[in-house]
C-alpha cells in the first residue's frame, strides 16, 4: 500500500486511488528492432479478458520517464487469474525500429480508481547509476509536474525481445576517442576547453580548466602547465584573445565560485604567461550578495566569458556572465554580469553601466559573441540559467548594447513565469542561406517539460528574428543538454551539430546535417559520444584537413569519404594602422564554391566558457577549389582572394596582405 495522505504542493492525495502508469525502461546498446516482450501480471480477473501491454518511446533519456502521450504500440493478450505470476508473451505485429542507442519503455496504465491488472515488481532497486524503471501518478500535483508526479521505481517484471542490427567496429567509425599518454593527440582535458595557437607555430594548442595548458607540436600534445603558467593560479574554463595586440594570444580564465577570483594571463611571447589580473583592473568583486554570510565583499562566480570589441576601437573588451549564490545566506540570488572595456594600455575599465548591460538578477551561464547581423560590430548573446530569460545584446556601433532578446525570439518562451535553463549557445549558418542561425542547449527536466525551454534550433529569417525549429529539423529531446558545437564534420559543405549532456551516463548527441539544415542523429555510426560532458570545442590540431573535437578526451576525426576543404586565419591590423583587433575576433569569413556560399564567424568564445579554433574551416565537398574567399573585418574592411585550391591554409590580413602555408607569416 502507498500513502493514503501524501502531502503535495497543490493538495493531499491518496496514491492508492489516483491514476497510475508504470513502465520498465530498456536502453538498447545499438540500433535494432523490438519484436515483443514477456510480462508477469497481478490482479487479473477470474474470467479471461483482454490485457494490453503498452510500449512508449524515450522521454529525455533520464531512465525513468517515457512519452506517456505518444504510445508506439499496444498489443493485447487474453488472460485470466490462472496466468498470474507466469511469464506471458506479447508479440508485436510490427517491430519497433530503434535507430540509435535509446530507451524503449514497456508497461501499463490504469485509470483513477480502477481495479485493473498491474505488472508485478521485484523487491529490489535497479542496478547501476541510472534508474531504468519509473512510475507516474497521473494528475498528482500536475500544476507543477508534467502530467503528474513521477519517480524512479522498483524493477517491473518485464523482459524485452530485441533483434539487434549488425554492430559497427570502432575502426569503421569516423571518430575515435584518444587516450592521454597513449595516443600522440591524447589529452586529459576537463569539462571546459579552449583552442588557441599561443606559441604561433601554426597549430592550435589547448587550454582546459585548472588551468592546464597542452602544447601542440604538429599533432603531439604535451602538458606544459608547470613551465608555461604561473604557479598558484586557478580557473575553470576561459577564452583566448590577444588583448594587447602584440601578436601573441592571451588568456582569460573564469573563477566559478564566490571564493575564487577571475584570472588574466598575459602571453610573454616566449612560451610563458604572467598573471596580470591585478594590474589589468579586471575583477569580479562585488558587495550586492553575501553568499558566505560573513558580511564582506566576495567574488561573483563567472560561468561564461567572451572577448568582444564593444566600441570597435581595435582593442578587445571582455564580457563576463556571472552566476548565482546557492548557499543558505543568499539562496538563488544571482550576480550581475560585467563588461570590461580595454583602455589600450593593458588596463580595463568597468563599462557595464555605460554600455547598457542588463542588471536584472539573471543567472549567467554562457557567453557567445559574434557579428550575427553582419554590420561590422560584435554582438553578445548571454545564456541564462535557473528558468531566467536570455540576453541578446545587439551592438549599436557606438559602444552601447541593446537587449533585443524579447523581440528577436531568443529570450526563451515565458510559461508560468519561467523560461529555461540555457547553458550554452552557438552561432552558425545552419541552412547556408546567408545569415547566422543559433543553437541553444537547454537543460529541461521531463517533469517540468510543459514550462521549461528545451534545446532550440533558432533559425534566422534574414531580418534578425529567430524561430525555434528544433522539432521539425530533427532534434531529439534529451533532458540534460549542455553545450552545442557547430562544425562540418565530414567536409561536405554544411554544419553538423554536437551537443554535450551533463549528469552521469547521459550521452552527448551528434547530428548530421543533410545540406538543408535538417539533422539526423548519428551517435552510433559516428563514434562521437561522450557521457556527462560539459564543454566541447573543435579544431584541426593534426592539420589533416578535418575537424577534431575535444570533450574531456580528444576525438580524432577520420571521415570515410575524403572531401575538399580550405582553412582561413584572419589577422586584424590594430596596432599597425588597422581597425580590427589582432585576433580578428568578430570577423566573418565567406567561402564561395560550386556548393554555394558558406559563412563562418571568428568567435571570442561560446557556450559555457569554451572556444573553437580562431582558424575557420570550410568543407568543399567534391569541389577542388573555392572560387572566392572573403573576410569582413570588424570596422568594415574586407579582403577577398580568388581561386583558392582545396587543401589550402590561407592567411588574410586586414590591410590586404595574404599568405599560404601552415606557418604564420611574419606580419
Amino acid at each position: 500500500m502507498l500513502s493514503d495522505r501524501w502531502e503535495g504542493s497543490y493538495g493531499t492525495y491518496n496514491l492508492n486511488e489516483v491514476g497510475v502508469a508504470g513502465a520498465q525502461g530498456f536502453l538498447l546498446e545499438r540500433p535494432g528492432r523490438v519484436v515483443g516482450a514477456q510480462v508477469q501480471w497481478n490482479n487479473l480477473a477470474d474470467a479471461p479478458a483482454p490485457v494490453p501491454l503498452q510500449f512508449w518511446p524515450d522521454f529525455g533519456s533520464d531512465g525513468y520517464m517515457w512519452d506517456l502521450e505518444a504510445p508506439i504500440a499496444e498489443p493485447f493478450r487474453c488472460l485470466s487469474a490462472a496466468d498470474e505470476g507466469t511469464w506471458v508473451d506479447y508479440v508485436l505485429d510490427e517491430p519497433i525500429v530503434v535507430s540509435q542507442p535509446l530507451h524503449v519503455f514497456a508497461g501499463y496504465e490504469k485509470e483513477r480508481g480502477a481495479d485493473t491488472p498491474a505488472i508485478l515488481q521485484e523487491d529490489f532497486w535497479y542496478e547501476g547509476d541510472l534508474p531504468h524503471a519509473g512510475v507516474r501518478f497521473l494528475g498528482v500535483d500536475d500544476e507543477l509536474y508534467y502530467l503528474g508526479l513521477a519517480s524512479p521505481w522498483y524493477t517491473w517484471r518485464i523482459r524485452l525481445a530485441v533483434i539487434y542490427d549488425d554492430d559497427i567496429l570502432p575502426a569503421d567509425k569516423p571518430f575515435r576517442m584518444l587516450e592521454a599518454e597513449v595516443d600522440d593527440m591524447g589529452v586529459s582535458a576537463s569539462s571546459r576547453v579552449a583552442w588557441g595557437d599561443y606559441d604561433n607555430d601554426g597549430d592550435d594548442d589547448l587550454m582546459t580548466s585548472g588551468p592546464a595548458l597542452w602544447r601542440n607540436d604538429g599533432g603531439t600534445f604535451t602538458d606544459v602547465s608547470a613551465t608555461a603558467l604561473p604557479a598558484g593560479v586557478g580557473a575553470s574554463g576561459g577564452v583566448w584573445g590577444d588583448y594587447d595586440n602584440d601578436g601573441c594570444l592571451d588568456f582569460f580564465g573564469q573563477g566559478t565560485s564566490y571564493t575564487t577570483g577571475d584570472l588574466l594571463l598575459h602571453n610573454a611571447c616566449d612560451g610563458t604567461f604572467d598573471d596580470v589580473t591585478l594590474e589589468s583592473g579586471i575583477h569580479d568583486i562585488q558587495s550586492e550578495r553575501d553568499c558566505d554570510g560573513d558580511g564582506t565583499e566576495e567574488h561573483s562566480p563567472t560561468e561564461g566569458s567572451g572577448w568582444t570589441d564593444v566600441d570597435n576601437d581595435g582593442w578587445l573588451d571582455l564580457y563576463m556572465a556571472n552566476y548565482e549564490c546557492s548557499s543558505e545566506h543568499d539562496y538563488f540570488q544571482n550576480y550581475d554580469d560585467r563588461l570590461w572595456r580595454n583602455n589600450g594600455d593593458g588596463t580595463f575599465t568597468d563599462w557595464t553601466e555605460t554600455a547598457g548591460v542588463p542588471t536584472s538578477n539573471e543567472a549567467g551561464r554562457g557567453v557567445t559573441v559574434g557579428d550575427y547581423d553582419l554590420d561590422g560590430d560584435i554582438d553578445v548573446f548571454v545564456s541564462n540559467y535557473r528558468l531566467d530569460r536570455n540576453f541578446f545584446l545587439v551592438n549599436e556601433g557606438d559602444g552601447t548594447l541593446t537587449n533585443e532578446a524579447n523581440g528577436n525570439g531568443t529570450e526563451g518562451t515565458l510559461v508560468n513565469g519561467a523560461y529555461g535553463h540555457t547553458i550554452g549557445a552557438v552561432f552558425g549558418d545552419i541552412d547556408n542561406d546567408g545569415d547566422f542561425d543559433m543553437v541553444h542547449a537547454n537543460l529541461a527536466h521531463p517533469f517540468f517539460y510543459h514550462f521549461s525551454d528545451k534545446s532550440g534550433v533558432m533559425m534566422n529569417d534574414g531580418s534578425g528574428v529567430f524561430t525555434d525549429e528544433a522539432a521539425s529539423r530533427g532534434l531529439y529531446y534529451r533532458e540534460t543538454h549542455s553545450n552545442p558545437s557547430l562544425f562540418d564534420a565530414d567536409n561536405d559543405g554544411d554544419l553538423d551539430l554536437f551537443i554535450t549532456s551533463v549528469y552521469r551516463e547521459r550521452d552527448s548527441d551528434f547530428y548530421e546535417n543533410d545540406g538543408t539544415g535538417h539533422f539526423t542523429l548519428r551517435n552510433f555510426e559516428s563514434g562521437l559520444v561522450q557521457q556527462n560532458g560539459w564543454g566541447a570545442a573543435v579544431a584541426d590540431p593534426d592539420g589533416d584537413g578535418d575537424l577534431d573535437l575535444v570533450a574531456y578526451q580528444l576525438f580524432e576525426n577520420e571521415p570515410a569519404t575524403a572531401h575538399g576543404w580550405v582553412k582561413v586565419t584572419a589577422v586584424g591590423g590594430a596596432g599597425a594602422g588597422g581597425l580590427a583587433n589582432r585576433s580578428a575576433i568578430g570577423a566573418v569569413v565567406m567561402v564561395t564554391s560550386a556548393l554555394g556560399d558558406q559563412m563562418r564567424m571568428v568567435s571570442g568564445g561560446s557556450g559555457t566558457g569554451v572556444q573553437d579554433s580562431l582558424t575557420q574551416h570550410v568543407g568543399l565537398g567534391d569541389d577542388d577549389r573555392a572560387d572566392r574567399v572573403t573576410v569582413w573585418f570588424p570596422g568594415g574592411a574586407s579582403v577577398s582572394v580568388d581561386d583558392v585550391l582545396s587543401g589550402s591554409r590561407l592567411w588574410i590580413h586586414e590591410d590586404g596582405r595574404t599568405s599560404m602555408g601552415t606557418v604564420p607569416p611574419e606580419w
